[in-house]
């Protein structure tokens, strides 16, 4: 299959950088201060993805779901300072990304994570204006799967739903993306299992990030 595609949103966690481990630790670093249990690094993948007050509200006990407020505070805070010790770009994703931009499609950044860890990991990461947009979690703004977001994307480059390719590697992205009328690529290699994304409803899995150049040649 070959798509007609002039811009790609992607996912930032699971998709284009592996978080997982900063993520873990950050969480387990905030749930200590408050006494409760550690979280593997499992049990975080599968609470990835929804929005940081989500990801808390699930790692705490179900009898100290009320603190679920000081488990963001200071996981916030955590993670901000050490979100660059263990994350990592996959294996092709700057190749990939790098030839859709020599080609003209226009790049954005869409994440649940907070704003300022996705600015520091993206600047990190990334030359200077590859992604533009690049949005992440602020107060009083819709998280995905609301699609309000990703079609003030589409709107602001001037583009329509249908040339737009949405690449993520979760439940909520594929959801964000049939919910904004996007076509969207399922990342196997990302912190969803192959049965949770066919479950969503993905119809394209990719299992290298190369292969999305190929959907769009």
């Amino acid at each position: 299959m070959v798509f007609l595609k002039k811009g790609v949103i992607f996912d930032l966690d699971g998709t284009l950088v592996n978080t997982l481990a900063d993520l873990t630790n950050a969480m387990n670093f905030a749930l200590n201060e408050l006494g409760c249990p550690a979280r593997s690094s499992e049990e975080c993948r599968q609470m990835i993805g929804r929005g940081l007050r989500n990801f808390a509200y699930e790692a705490l006990p179900d009898d100290k779901k009320d603190l679920c407020g000081q488990l963001v505070e200071r996981m916030v805070s955590r993670y901000q300072q050490h979100c660059l010790e263990e994350t990592t770009v996959y294996d092709g994703i700057y190749e990939t990304v790098e030839e859709l931009a020599r080609r003209g499609l226009r790049l954005a950044v869409l994440t649940n994570k907070k704003q300022k860890p996705t600015d520091l990991i993206i600047r990190h990461f990334f030359k200077p204006g590859l992604f533009n947009p690049v949005i992440g979690e602020n107060d009083g703004r819709k998280v995905k799967p609301d699609p309000q977001t990703t079609l003030e994307i589409i709107a602001g480059w001037g583009l329509t739903s249908h040339e737009i390719l949405y690449a993520g590697d979760s439940d909520i992205d594929i959801h964000t993306a049939r919910a904004a009328g996007v076509q969207c690529v399922g990342c196997e290699w990302g912190f969803r299992s192959r049965r949770q994304l066919l479950d969503a409803g993905a119809e394209i899995l990719i299992q290298q990030p190369q292969q999305l150049l190929n959907l769009l040649d």
